[in-house]
């Protein structure tokens, strides 16, 4: 099965003129969900503007799969480190947002993210498990915002930073794609 989805991806792509170099498929614990990671040098054709061409590249190949594995399909498709740089730029953005929350005191809002992002964001905060913090989402379609609410006393040094090393100076891919 894992050998015949990754000839599947390599042939996807290189009839798309797409040069790849290596390719990875692992499946996850859960039926039918495989990871697939590619190294190419054609990174920001397959990435596009903003995730773009990764978002549709990714639904077209789970439904390709589907015909090897025989019912619905959910594949993560990851290209040179792009998702995983992405996220943890949005990661070190929460942090940032929440030491505002933590030192302020104030309803901090979270605008522009999609219902993934935001239910990620919701996870991710929960997890680092900061005693009076928590989240709620509000608003309706493109209006949709997080927000973070700190109850707790006034933090006056970086609270997260102990957890989550942060960085002063932002990464720019080679692509040019940030969040």
């Amino acid at each position: 099965m894992i050998d015949s989805i990754s000839t599947l991806v390599r042939t996807f792509f290189e009839r798309m003129g797409i040069q790849i170099t290596s390719i990875q498929v692992t499946p996850e614990d859960a039926q039918n969900v495989y990871n697939i990671r590619i190294e190419t040098p054609d990174s920001p054709l397959v990435i596009g503007m903003h995730g773009q061409n990764l978002q549709a590249i990714n639904h077209l190949l789970s439904r390709m799969i589907e015909k090897i594995t025989g019912g619905f399909s959910i594949i993560h498709l990851e290209v040179n480190d792009y998702m995983k740089e992405k996220d943890d730029r949005f990661f070190r953005y929460l942090d940032g947002r929440i030491d505002f929350a933590m030192k302020s005191r104030n309803d901090v809002s979270v605008p522009n993210l999609n219902a993934y992002e935001r239910k990620k964001a919701h996870s991710y905060i929960a997890d680092k498990k900061i005693e009076w913090l928590r989240t709620y989402s509000h608003g309706e379609g493109k209006e949709r915002m997080l927000h973070l609410i700190y109850e707790g006393p006034v933090v006056t040094t970086n609270a997260t930073s102990a957890s989550t090393p942060r960085k002063t100076e932002i990464d720019i891919s080679e692509d040019g794609i940030g969040i």
